[in-house]
């Protein structure tokens, strides 16, 4: 079997940052929320622990928020001084909406109208498609690559991490969220997209026309690599349901023919459900515990890695990490970076550790809003940090054109060292 460059498959987040969620490019299930998005077909992914908050909220009687008298007479001095055009009613609260989101200056929380949220229930129960990359929203509120997926139309398309998205089909993405950001972009396989895209050292912007595709993703990838070393090689796509027991499976078959040494891949991987993040640590780190929730007002739950599943305690590990490894993958990898169990090689991971509950609205539209967020074992923030390799291992643009895995190479020579020193 080829190496990551080969195996690696587009997935979808955030979505990632974001992550989460689902977000542009990233997996999105009813059970988790919120890294980036990966244009793929969902947001790095985002993810909660609570199926949402529904139905109608309002004010106590009488205690409407100071400052709506001038929101009305702004309102009503449009209606009747505006020469062209008035939009529809709900196209204004729509944006009154967004801007009173954006003053909150978070990029995971968003606002979502009722067309494109029902896109978003499609996919929870869809096939993906999309342009196979990983987008974060940054502090401009601008769409940027972050990871194109190797195989992917993104990367075909010569699209590289960094660049800034303008406009979609001609539609500017100014003052979306990210999550209506992405949505622009993913669409079903076979129909083309054309991305407005500004790159560092460019004069101008130019037009990068996309043919997306249907994302086919294979959650656990597994061999045992060449000797002398003897070492195990998984890659995991994604924290999708029952993805602790395939690598669990993956762990005991490689140990079984020989592995003496364990290579685990979260490059590219977006995250996925919690249950699962800390059922994987689970598998490399006997007790302790494995990731903290800090909640609203500083309540903080624990998660400990005793009582559960456990396949390889002691053979010598490495993590393999990227900037599109985010949300579940930067619990996991932090996990096992602050126990010593293993070293984690490879680029800065994304940095997506809030999470997000959605709240469906009266009208169909949803607000998707950051409740929480999560620390390592040790107390250290995710969230907009990410996790720094022990071993920095650049992978450029025009390794993966060549087929070429710096990280991988380093890994095994590392592992070789341990093994056979």
């Amino acid at each position: 079997m080829k190496r990551f460059v080969k195996i690696l498959i587009a997935l979808l987040l955030a979505g990632v940052v974001v992550v989460g969620s689902f977000g542009a490019g990233i997996v999105f299930y009813a059970q988790f929320i919120g890294p980036a998005m990966a244009a793929s077909s969902a947001p790095p992914l985002p993810f909660s622990t609570g199926a949402g908050l529904n139905g109608p909220a309002k004010p106590p009687s009488g205690e409407a928020p100071a400052g709506f008298d001038t929101f009305w007479e702004a309102w009503f001095f449009l209606n009747e001084s505006f020469y062209g055009q008035i939009p529809p009613d709900n196209e204004r609260v729509y944006g009154a909406i967004r801007g009173m989101v954006a003053s909150f200056g978070d990029p995971h929380t968003g606002f979502i109208d009722p067309v494109r949220a029902a896109v978003f229930s499609e996919d929870i129960s869809g096939s993906f498609e999309g342009i196979g990359a990983t987008i974060r929203l940054d502090e401009f509120g601008r769409l940027i690559i972050v990871d194109p997926m190797p195989g992917s139309p993104a990367l075909k398309a010569g699209l590289r991490p960094g660049d800034i998205i303008l406009e979609v089909d001609g539609q500017s993405i100014e003052n979306l969220s990210l999550y209506e950001g992405v949505l622009l972009i993913r669409g079903p396989a076979g129909s083309t997209v054309v991305l407005t895209v500004f790159r560092e050292g460019e004069i101008e912007p130019f037009d990068v026309p996309l043919v997306r595709a249907e994302i086919e993703i294979e959650v656990v990838e597994s061999e045992l690599l060449d000797p002398p070393g003897r070492i195990g090689y998984i890659r995991l796509a994604q924290f999708s349901g029952g993805a602790s027991e395939k690598v669990a499976g993956a762990l005991e078959d490689l140990l079984g023919r020989g592995a003496t040494a364990i290579i685990f891949d979260l490059r590219s991987n977006p995250g996925g459900l919690l249950a699962e993040a800390v059922d994987v640590s689970a598998l490399f780190v006997k007790e302790g515990v494995v990731v903290i929730e800090k909640l609203k007002g500083g309540e903080e739950r624990r998660f400990e890695a005793a009582g559960r599943r456990h396949a390889t305690l002691e053979v010598p590990l490495v993590v393999l990490t990227n900037a599109g490894s985010a949300s579940a993958s930067e619990i996991v990898a932090g996990a096992i970076q602050d126990y010593g169990r293993g070293t984690v090689i490879g680029t800065q991971t994304f940095g997506k550790g809030s999470v997000q509950w959605p709240h469906t609205l009266q009208d169909g539209s949803e607000l998707r809003v950051t409740v929480a967020e999560w620390l390592t074992p040790s107390g250290r923030q995710i969230h907009g940090e990410g996790i720094a390799p022990d071993i920095e291992v650049e992978m450029t643009f025009e390794d993966v054109e060549q087929e070429l895995d710096p990280q991988l190479a380093k890994a095994v020579e590392f592992l070789n060292e341990q093994v056979n020193p």
